[in-house]
């Protein structure tokens, strides 16, 4: 009876996950976001990764990371996107997860960067990136990854 209950709570857990992070996805591409859409965007990327984190495998919380990263740029918390796109980026890189997911890390790099305001790191990390994908065998992964990198959104003014 208890292995049941654990595993229905595991796939609740996956469940909310998966729902979460594809809520956090639609937002990030809906072009006239409200405040309030984007305080629910932050939200469900922030509920995904805290549900992998329960279930999930490495490279399932190191991907919701990265989705924390890739809205906090979006929200205008520059800080917040650089803490998890570093955290993303290390979790990635030592578990050596595949090409498109280190090239994916590396785009939210740029875009933490861009979102703090920093060119040179938002240059170097788009520089890594593209070199990345020529490493990424399928179609499919690449051009996703490609169209955030051609996305970033432009450095906040100095005088913001």
């Amino acid at each position: 009876m208890v292995e049941e209950a654990d595993e229905e709570t595991a796939r609740c857990h996956r469940r909310f996950a998966v729902e979460l992070f594809n809520r956090s996805w639609d937002l990030l591409e809906q072009p006239d976001r409200s405040r309030d859409d984007d305080a629910e965007m932050l939200a469900a990327a922030f509920g995904s990764a805290w549900h992998w984190r329960q279930v999930g495998t490495a490279e399932n919380i190191a991907l919701g990371d990265h989705q924390i990263a890739k809205v906090a740029s979006q929200v205008g918390q520059p800080k917040l996107a650089l803490q998890y796109a570093r955290r993303a980026l290390e979790a990635i890189e030592i578990g050596h997860f595949g090409d498109w997911q280190v090239a994916a890390a590396y785009e939210g790099m740029a875009r933490a960067c861009a979102a703090s305001g920093d060119i040179a790191g938002r240059d170097y990390w788009v520089q890594r990136c593209t070199i990345a994908l020529g490493a990424v065998p399928d179609a499919g992964d690449r051009s996703v990854v490609a169209e955030q990198l051609l996305n970033l959104p432009d450095p906040p003014s100095q005088e913001e």
